[in-house]
């Protein structure tokens, strides 16, 4: 398991500091990609798209402090969360919203759960996916069965949830969680041990593409799953287990601290492609700066 862990820091690079200067030549460029006069004119929603895409702005700069014990991390995880969110593209797949739903329920932001529910019933729904041979055979991860339970459970209901349990294997080595959900000192301790050697398979460290491998690509060492699992039964009042393995001995265990600081009216990024959308026009990141102040104060903490 050890050995797995130091893999996984080594291969994703957790010590690094985020180079700002490639994350907003990045940024640039997908919105100098995004906003020519056609787009701008006729299809200016999908600018949004923009926010997806740029790791180091978003997922990669979170769990790399995080992992560093930097405190602004939580920030980050909540501006994926946002970016992800707004930023899906409306494809039809089942497991492409799974690490936007993940990351909304782990900063607990249920207006962007609500959101991605709409997305995904767009194309749960949708008679032309429903009568395609390959929407309907898709594969789907267990841990998205597991998200959509939890958000049911954290939200009191989910209309997602029953579509999506139509396609896949369902909940699969999380099954237990379910049927023991009640009562979790029901399950043996060595099930903690085999959902985080789970998660550490899943995280891409193989050597190849393979859908199976890349369950939890989003999270990373984060074992997000679990702890949303954890967050929803302190939520409701029910018993929480003690998990000793490895995993849960790194920063990336840590819950989320709630409030995280976080306004997508002080995001630079996210101000940029958001007046970008509804008014037709393009910017320069200046000039949002100046109309963050404008409507804020000139003392603000703008977040970059």
């Amino acid at each position: 398991m050890q050995k797995l862990i130091n893999k996984a820091i080594k291969h994703y690079n957790y010590n690094d500091v985020i180079n700002n200067d490639s994350c907003y030549s990045d940024f640039n460029r997908k919105y100098k990609n995004f906003t020519d006069r056609d787009t701008l004119k006729n299809h200016s929603h999908i600018i949004y798209v923009v926010l997806n895409g740029n790791p180091n702005c978003t997922h990669i700069k979170a769990k790399n402090l995080l992992f560093q014990g930097d405190e602004d991390c939580w920030k980050y995880f909540e501006r994926t969360a946002v970016f992800w969110t707004y930023g899906h593209n409306n494809d039809k797949w089942v497991d492409h919203l799974k690490g936007a739903y993940e990351y909304a329920l782990y900063v607990e932001r249920e207006d962007l759960i609500k959101l991605l529910s709409e997305k995904s019933l767009s194309y749960l729904t949708d008679n032309e996916n429903l009568s395609n041979k390959e929407f309907k055979k898709q594969k789907v991860y267990p841990s998205t069965q597991l998200v959509h339970f939890l958000i049911e459970k954290w939200l009191g209901e989910n209309p997602v949830k029953d579509l999506i349990s139509n396609y896949g294997n369902g909940y699969g080595i999380y099954q237990k969680l379910i049927d023991n959900w009640n009562d979790f000192s029901k399950i043996e301790p060595n099930y903690w041990d085999e959902l985080c050697e789970y998660h550490l398979n899943g995280i891409g460290l193989q050597r190849g593409e393979k859908w199976e491998n890349e369950e939890f690509l989003t999270s990373g060492l984060i074992p997000m799953e679990l702890i949303n699992v954890f967050k929803v039964r302190k939520k409701l009042g029910l018993d929480i287990p003690t998990i000793n393995n490895a995993l849960f001995k790194t920063n990336m265990a840590k819950y989320p601290v709630i409030p995280t600081g976080y306004d997508k009216d002080l995001d630079l990024k996210f101000k940029l492609i958001d007046l970008t959308v509804k008014t037709k026009k393009k910017y320069t990141f200046q000039e949002i700066e100046e109309h963050i102040k404008s409507e804020k104060g000139n003392e603000v903490r703008i977040f970059e």
